[in-house]
């Protein structure tokens, strides 16, 4: 079965790397683009590949979609992936092309990402752009306009990160639908709360319950 794709968006330190904590790092590859290690404990048992070229990333990829032992993909990050392929760009290209090709390949990046019976997984940065109404709107950040606020659209499943300071120190968890800034989204019913635990092996489980349901 098909299996949706997910993006999990939020600043630095705020609980996007952590969330890969408690999926199975026998059958989960990370595409590791940001070149840095996982902030939690057994990540060395993770199968890690570092990504240093946007060729290498379709190359890693696909052989992940090939890989009969891997069930799910993360791409650490989409943000360094994409601000490689601009770079790449830049110094292949020039005026028009240049964003003319950055367009065509992140268009690429996220077609792959659809349509598989693997779970896959893009972790991003957000960015911040005031709307009409002078309220600050979050969103997926990407150099460019063409797809400016439109990279959640790609996805399923779009998680925005939102810890909260509590007593016992801070909480890390999901935003799991829009608050009306932001483009936080998930299936109708799919989470029974706004907010959820930041762990996407619990995000997988949900997921995979949630459409053995519609199919029964």
């Amino acid at each position: 079965m098909k299996k949706p794709n997910i993006l999990i968006v939020g600043k630095s330190g705020s609980g996007k790397s952590t969330s890969l904590r408690n999926l199975n790092p026998e059958t989960t590859a990370i595409l590791n683009t940001e070149m840095k290690q996982l902030p939690f404990r057994n990540a060395l048992k993770f199968k890690n590949k570092n990504i240093t070229t946007v060729k290498e990333y379709f190359t890693a990829f696909q052989g992940c979609l090939n890989a009969k032992e891997i069930d799910t993909i993360v791409v650490d990050s989409f943000t360094s992936l994409i601000e490689m392929l601009y770079t790449e760009a830049d110094a292949s290209f020039r005026g028009f092309d240049v964003w003319s090709h950055y367009n065509k390949v992140i268009r690429q990046i996220l077609l792959m990402s659809k349509n598989t019976d693997k779970n896959v997984i893009f972790i991003a940065i957000d960015g911040y752009q005031q709307n009409d109404d002078s309220v600050a709107e979050r969103f997926c950040f990407v150099k460019g306009k063409e797809w400016l606020k439109k990279v959640e659209k790609e996805f399923v499943i779009c998680l925005f990160t939102d810890p909260k300071a509590n007593e016992d120190g801070v909480e890390y968890r999901f935003m799991t639908n829009t608050d009306g800034i932001n483009s936080a989204k998930s299936p109708y019913e799919m989470f029974d709360e706004q907010y959820v635990e930041n762990d996407l092996n619990k995000v997988l489980e949900t997921a995979a319950s949630y459409y053995q349901l519609e199919t029964e």
